[in-house]
């Protein structure tokens, strides 16, 4: 894939077509939801909500925005690492490039088992605060 850069000269990052996660894996996440359906996604929140769309997975505006925040927070540590355990994920000559590699493998290791832990505490105070 090229991407002209008069196309992206004033975009704040370059935009590729590539399609969303939940349209990628729409029935795998029928199948097996990230989260409890009818309540809020927002580890914040996690306020119960009726659901007016199958898709529906946060009760506002609001607390899609501060998801989305969170998710932007997070890509922009993980991506440097996604590029750099990618790039030398099946190089066999450059000893380098294959340490780079296992170091943002064993990077995005740690990032997400430590922003996993983090949702599934800040879930389960919220979910408390609606529970008690």
């Amino acid at each position: 894939m090229t991407i002209q850069a008069e196309a992206v000269a004033d975009a704040v990052a370059p935009h590729f077509d590539v399609e969303a996660f939940a349209d990628f894996a729409f029935a795998e996440l029928l199948a097996c939801p990230l989260g409890e359906p009818g309540r809020c996604q927002n580890p914040d929140c996690q306020r119960p909500f009726d659901l007016r769309r199958d898709w529906q997975r946060y009760c506002s505006d609001a607390c899609r925005a501060a998801d989305k925040k969170e998710f932007r927070r997070v890509g922009l540590k993980a991506a440097p690492a996604l590029l750099a355990h990618r790039l030398g994920k099946y190089e066999t000559r450059d000893p380098a490039l294959r340490a780079l590699s296992a170091a943002a493998r064993r990077y995005l290791g740690e990032l997400q088992t430590h922003w996993l832990r983090c949702r599934r505490a800040r879930a389960e105070e919220a979910k408390g605060r609606f529970n008690a």
